[in-house]
């Protein structure tokens, strides 16, 4: 065959006429959906793409635009591969067609499979790393409106993923226009119409890190740090990952304002840290190992930025609530750790025998509560440790309030003692059920290895049965055949 002969020869030379290219392209992409020619007609088409001259690139996109989704996946999947040959090889000669290459890997962002959809994600890094000369917004301003206006969920994947890709991988971006796009982009968080949610707080955690540190605005963080942080329970382990990946961005680029929010995005990490899946559970501690190394007081930082800035108080009230929570706890301590003697205690020194007795009822009511059939080891442990507690505290404050102090000391004492074994409960419930999800699997294996023994058993029975009869009737015939004669 003379095309055969044509995509064989290591020389060719270039078409004579535009027609000519035209239809070799053409019967290329066609063989493309053929698996015998599949190998043949890909070699082809990238040593086309290599080839042409800047007179002929409008026409090879345009080839490429014109297969649509009812041609098969190799073809659908080349089509937006030769642009990554295009920008890699002629690179800045082909600014005046970036939109129209743009707008070629956007109509292949419906396609339902994932492979097409990686290979727009790798044509928006080449095309954002090889083609630098028009301005950034060129290839970005598309991708946003794609990514905010399009309901389809095929659409929103590509459109993310392609997003994040070009941004991660640019060099000179435009901060001004990823400021802009990033309440768009946060809005669709809280969107039930878009289900894209992973890929999404990827493509935030991207711009994330572009723009931090330059020109960053602390009120962009009270509102997406807190939407970002409620995905870490969300019933998809992906979205779980990919806020958590967000998150640990926020801690590597944002040197300046991170430290406002350590103190609360520690204890949700911390909460969040025991995971189910073992993916999800490396990062949450590989976050939390970021934002635990920050350096500042977070406490003493966003009570003087609340007093002294009125838009930090745009914070959620579930972010509010937990930060006064763990401030009232933090004072508690180091009042009982500073143990010092204040006006109070001496007005309540008449008073502390009658509080004796209350606080020794309401210290057996709680545990009561907090305790269910406690081991005799334990109790015994949980005495002798409230009573050296006890004593250190009686022996530093004085006769007049020692009291009442000691006891409120060994209450919160107690309190802490409970948390830590509902922690410890809870950790050893994870392991066991871990273990049981292996053990499921182990026995599910193994009765699977049983059935394919069994399957095999009997068709080497079958096997022996055939054979058998066919013997016995071959013998049978010979027999019939010799009385005969």
């Amino acid at each position: 065959m003379p095309s055969v002969q044509m995509r064989s020869s290591p020389s060719l030379s270039p078409p004579a006429t535009v027609n000519d290219l035209k239809q070799r392209v053409i019967a290329c992409l066609n063989r493309l959906s053929d698996r015998d020619t599949l190998s043949l007609a890909a070699a082809e088409l990238d040593s086309i793409a290599l080839n042409l001259s800047p007179e002929t690139f409008s026409l090879f996109i345009n080839c490429l635009q014109s297969t649509d989704s009812s041609a098969k996946s190799p073809v659908r999947k080349h089509c937006v591969s030769l642009l990554s040959v295009l920008s890699r090889s002629h690179g800045d000669s082909l600014a005046p067609y970036l939109s129209k290459m743009v707008s070629t890997v956007l109509r292949r962002l419906r396609d339902p499979d994932s492979s097409v959809r990686a290979a727009c994600a790798a044509a928006s890094v080449d095309m954002t790393t090889s083609i630098t000369g028009p301005p950034f917004s060129i290839l970005l301003g598309p991708m946003i409106e794609t990514l905010v206006h399009d309901c389809d969920p095929n659409a929103q994947i590509g459109a993310a993923v392609c997003f994040a890709a070009a941004v991660d991988a640019a060099d000179e971006l435009d901060v001004e226009q990823l400021q802009k796009a990033l309440p768009k982009i946060g809005k669709l968080l809280k969107s039930e119409g878009f289900k894209a949610k992973p890929e999404l707080l990827g493509a935030i955690g991207s711009v994330i890190s572009a723009v931090g540190g330059r020109n960053t605005d602390k009120a962009v963080l009270d509102w997406l740090l807190p939407n970002v942080s409620e995905f870490l329970s969300s019933d998809d382990w992906r979205a779980r990952k990919a806020a958590a990946e967000a998150m640990a961005r926020v801690a590597m680029a944002e040197e300046e304002f991170a430290p406002l929010y350590k103190k609360t995005c520690v204890s949700i990490l911390e909460s969040r840290r025991f995971d189910k899946v073992k993916l999800v559970r490396e990062t949450m501690n590989r976050t939390l190992g970021l934002w635990k190394q920050l350096e500042g007081d977070s406490t003493e930082v966003s009570e003087s930025s609340s007093s002294s800035k009125p838009a930090s108080s745009g914070l959620p009230a579930t972010l509010g609530k937990r930060n006064n929570t763990l401030k009232s706890k933090d004072r508690n301590l180091l009042n009982h750790s500073d143990l010092s003697i204040t006006k109070d205690v001496e007005l309540e020194a008449a008073e502390s025998k009658e509080k004796r007795t209350e606080n020794h009822s309401t210290l057996g009511a709680k545990r009561v509560l907090f305790q269910a059939k406690p081991k005799p080891s334990k109790v015994k442990e949980n005495e002798s440790n409230k009573s050296q507690v006890v004593q250190r505290i009686e022996e530093e404050i004085p006769e007049a309030g020692g009291s009442s102090q000691a006891n409120n000391a060994v209450e919160l004492f107690e309190i802490r003692n409970q948390i830590t074994q509902i922690e410890k409960q809870q950790s050893s419930l994870l392991d066991l059920f871990q273990r049981f999800m292996e053990s499921s699997q182990n026995g599910m294996q193994s009765l699977e290895r049983r059935v394919r023994g069994l399957e095999t058993s009997l068709s080497v029975i079958s096997t022996d049965l055939i054979v058998t009869r066919t013997i016995t009737q071959n013998g049978n015939h010979k027999r019939n055949a010799c009385l005969q004669n």
